[in-house]
């Protein structure tokens, strides 16, 4: 079915092949007026095949399909019923199948193509019944024409039935293959998903039970750094099955959001500074000083992008160092194209490999480094972002020498504040501000009062909606509040549209678990949620969706 728009080709131009044939055959017969007729009608289709390969008509199926019954009719007109070039009708009728793909048409398009040929069919029976034939026949030639057309007609409507047989048979069996390869995919996607969220959940647990017996102030720090390691570890890979499956539904959106360049790149590296440190590699950083500006630019997409690829350089290096560098290429008042590099000393990657590793689920396999494993998500998930950020990654690698993976992105400049005039920061970004936590999960809800503790936020928690809208009653002095959307007694779902009658100036953050694609955040926003946060979650994460809405509201802080 691939194929499909091909097929208005093909039919034009055995239409066209059709005409001439006839012509040549009406000519050799003495029927010179039908010859030129059809002549003509061959010009026509040639004209209409080459201006739909210039590209100045859009549809030609309809146009050689009215083109054609146009023909017929002005034939009944000259001939009359008794050449048989009605069943010409047949055939057309037959192939209209062949060239609409009823797969991803809608049937309204069949129908007014069926429409046009049953409507012309009936005009040229009652031309041929009801209006004096204008060309004068001999019985000879009568029978003649009326032969070849009974041949031809019968010839193309049989060709076109097994067509269409042939085509639905292709399709049938590409459906079979389609439906076997998801099953392939499926199948190696969770055993894949089963050990890599196995082998991080294996070493939680495991550290767990160690930090129950006892144990020295050093063996404790490297039972934490264990357990840091292996729930970011978890997280990532959850976080790369959730953005696949938007990816794969198309639901996958870029935000632009104002950043400091050179502050995001310094970011990306530093949860990797511990874990460098420890496998005894050097991680270095090269910002060029052009870069010190603020930009629109997706920055979790960004940081996205980047884990992944110091992760992979990460996973596959064992000595020497990994580089992430930047440099300005071109900058203008308005724009800045900006030039980004990951390059590792690690084993390197064979030429035949080096497409293969964008693909899903694949990985490079090397016999030293069985212990080494992974999604195989990482990368093609890095090639999707970019692809929607208007870039492409690229790849030059040399097997046991290293690695280097690059991009460059055109980023728009901001026309606010440069960097150097920014307000300062306090080490309490949150200092001052109340928050509202709606969490019936007694653990979630001790994650999240810490956390935004050390933010100095406070924080008032309770555990349903029906909670929350007591406590508003009492207390209506709260900058925010954080509302999961599962809760026994009243769900978050429940609880915002009394809380945005009652409250409207407060802004509500769904704070869920649960999968989030674009449709249910238009949902949530669209229902009163300010916005989404999803758990698991960093504290960085927590701490910029929470600003945003303090931004957004200024108002609300401006009493502190």
């Amino acid at each position: 079915m691939k194929n499909v728009h091909k097929r208005s080709y093909q039919l034009g131009l055995a239409s066209l092949f059709t005409g001439i044939g006839l012509s040549i055959y009406d000519s050799f017969i003495g029927l010179y007026v039908s010859s030129f007729l059809v002549a003509c009608f061959c010009f026509a289709i040639l004209m209409f095949i080459l201006l739909k390969y210039n590209g100045d008509i859009k549809n030609l199926t309809i146009s050689i399909i009215s083109l054609i019954c146009s023909m017929l009719m002005m034939a009944a007109a000259l001939e009359g019923l008794q050449s048989e070039q009605f069943l010409y009708f047949f055939p057309l009728l037959v192939s209209v199948p062949i060239i609409v793909d009823l797969k991803q048409t809608q049937y309204r398009q069949s129908f007014i193509y069926i429409s046009i040929i049953i409507v012309s069919f009936g005009i040229c029976i009652l031309i041929g019944r009801y209006v004096t034939p204008l060309q004068d026949f001999t019985p000879s030639q009568i029978n003649k024409l009326a032969f070849i057309n009974r041949i031809i007609a019968i010839f193309s409507t049989i060709v076109f039935a097994v067509a269409y047989i042939f085509f639905e048979k292709r399709y049938i069996n590409e459906l079979m293959e389609q439906n076997q390869r998801v099953i392939d995919t499926r199948t190696q996607f969770l055993a894949t998903m089963g050990h890599e969220l196995r082998t991080p959940l294996n070493g939680i647990i495991g550290t767990v039970n160690l930090l129950k017996h006892p144990h020295t102030p050093a063996q404790y720090k490297e039972y934490m750094q264990t357990l840091k390691y292996c729930s970011d570890h978890m997280l990532q890979q959850v976080n790369n099955i959730l953005d696949f499956n938007k990816i794969e539904a198309d639901k996958l959106e870029i935000h632009l959001a104002e950043l400091n360049l050179k502050q995001l790149l310094l970011n990306a590296g530093t949860p990797f500074t511990a874990v460098f440190k420890e496998k005894g590699l050097e991680l270095k950083i090269e910002i060029a000083p052009e870069l010190d500006e603020l930009v629109l630019a997706d920055d979790l997409r960004l940081i996205q992008v980047f884990n992944n690829l110091l992760s992979n350089a990460l996973k596959f290096t064992s000595h020497g160092y990994i580089k992430l560098k930047a440099v300005c290429i071109s900058k203008t008042e308005q724009f800045m194209e900006v030039g980004f590099s990951v390059q590792d000393t690690g084993i390197g990657i064979n030429e035949v490999d080096q497409v293969k590793i964008f693909e899903s689920f694949w990985q490079v396999y090397d016999q030293n480094i069985r212990q080494l494993h992974g999604t195989g998500l990482g990368l093609n998930i890095c090639v999707r972002l970019l692809k929607l950020m208007d870039s492409k990654l690229m790849l030059v690698s040399e097997k046991g020498v290293g690695s280097t993976f690059s991009f460059n992105l055109k980023l728009a400049l901001s026309t606010q504040q440069k960097p150097g005039e920014e307000k300062s920061k306090t080490n309490s970004p949150l200092s001052g501000i109340r928050v509202l936590l709606v969490e019936d999960n007694q653990i979630n809800m001790m994650v999240a009062q810490k956390c935004l503790s050390s933010f100095n936020a406070g924080i008032t928690g309770v555990y349903n909606g029906r909670e929350a809208l007591d406590e508003l009653k009492k207390d209506q002095a709260y900058h925010i509040i954080l509302m999961d959307l599962e809760m026994p007694v009243m769900t978050g779902y429940e609880a915002i549209y009394e809380v945005k009658k009652l409250y409207p100036e407060i802004p509500v953050i769904a704070f869920t678990a649960s999968l989030v694609d674009q449709k249910m955040l238009a949902d949530l926003i669209e229902s009163g949620f300010a916005d989404c946060l999803l758990k698991p979650f960093r504290p960085q994460q927590l701490l910029t969706g929470i600003q945003k809405q303090l931004l957004n509201y200024p108002f609300l802080t401006d009493n502190l």
